[in-house]
C-alpha cells in the first residue's frame, strides 16, 4: 500500500514539472519594455509585406510617396525651366536697345531722312525700334506731340515687359501653396490613420503620411526659390532697359525737333 502511494506522489509531481515548462510552439512573455517593442514591430511587418517598405530614403522613393501634387510641382518645375531660359534669352538690354540701331537712326535723322529711319524700325522688334516708329509717325509735327507719343509707347513696351516676367513671379507664389496643399492633405491622412487604421500598423501609416506632407512643402520650396531668384533678375534687367529707353527717347524726340526746322 506505501509503495502504491509513493508511486501516485511521483507521478503527480511529474506531471506538475511537466506542465511549468515552456512549449516549443507558445511564446513565452516579454521581460523588457524593449523585447515588448520588438515583438510588436516583428508583428507589423507579418502583416505589410517587407518589398512595400523601402529600405533606404533615395529621390524617388520620395517621389512615389509625394502623391499627385507632387507630380503637379514637377510638371510646373518643367515649365519654369523653359520660361526661364526663353525670358534670360530675349529680356536683355542688348536686344532691346540695340547700340547699331540707335547710331544710324540718329545718324539719319542729322541729315532730315525721317523715311530710312522708319525703314531702320521695321527690321526690328525692339522696344527702341517701337518708341522710334511712333515718333516718326508724328514726325513734321509739334514737338510735344512727338515726345507724348514716343512716351505712350515706351509706356506700351515696359507694361509688355513686365508681364512677361511676372510669370516667373506667379509661379514663385503659387508653388509654397501647392506644398502647403500637399502639407495639409498629408497631416489630414496623418490624422486619419489614427482613427481609422489598426493599432498594429498605425504608426507607419502616420509616418508615411507625414513624410508626403513634407516632402511637397520641400519641393513646393524647391521651385519657388529659384523662379524668384530668376524673376529679381529679370527685374533688374527691365528697370535698365526702361531707363535706356527713356534716355534715347528724350535724345531723338530733339532731333526730331531739329530735323522739323
Amino acid at each position: 500500500m506505501v509503495r502504491i502511494l509513493i508511486c501516485v506522489l511521483l507521478a503527480v509531481f511529474g506531471l506538475a514539472a511537466t506542465a511549468q515548462e515552456p512549449s516549443p510552439d507558445t511564446a513565452s512573455p516579454p521581460e523588457t519594455i524593449g523585447d515588448a517593442l520588438d515583438d510588436a514591430g516583428n508583428f507589423a511587418r507579418e502583416l505589410i509585406p517587407i518589398s512595400d517598405v523601402p529600405g533606404e530614403l533615395t529621390l524617388w522613393s520620395m517621389i512615389e510617396n509625394g502623391g499627385v501634387i507632387l507630380w503637379i510641382i514637377i510638371a510646373l518645375s518643367g515649365v519654369t525651366l523653359m520660361l526661364a531660359l526663353y525670358l534670360l534669352a530675349t529680356v536683355s538690354l542688348r536686344r532691346e536697345v540695340p547700340t547699331r540701331l540707335a547710331d544710324q537712326a540718329a545718324e539719319a535723322l542729322s541729315q532730315g531722312n525721317v523715311g530710312r529711319v522708319y525703314k531702320l524700325c521695321e527690321g526690328h522688334d525692339s522696344l527702341l525700334a517701337s518708341v522710334l516708329r511712333a515718333g516718326v509717325k508724328m514726325a513734321g509735327r509739334d514737338r510735344f506731340i512727338v515726345q507724348e507719343a514716343m512716351e505712350s509707347e515706351g509706356e506700351r513696351g515696359a507694361a509688355a515687359l513686365w508681364q512677361r516676367i511676372l510669370y516667373l513671379s506667379n509661379i514663385g507664389q503659387i508653388a509654397p501653396l501647392l506644398g502647403l496643399l500637399g502639407t495639409v492633405w498629408g497631416m489630414i491622412q496623418a490624422f486619419g490613420s489614427i482613427y481609422l487604421d489598426d493599432a498594429q500598423v498605425r504608426g507607419l501609416r502616420m509616418a508615411e503620411a507625414v513624410a508626403q506632407a513634407m516632402i511637397t512643402t520641400a519641393a513646393g520650396l524647391a521651385l519657388a526659390i529659384p523662379a524668384m531668384l530668376v524673376y529679381f533678375l529679370l527685374r533688374g534687367r527691365v528697370i535698365k532697359i526702361v531707363a535706356a529707353v527713356e534716355s534715347q527717347a528724350a535724345e531723338f524726340v530733339d532731333l526730331f525737333d531739329e530735323s522739323n526746322r
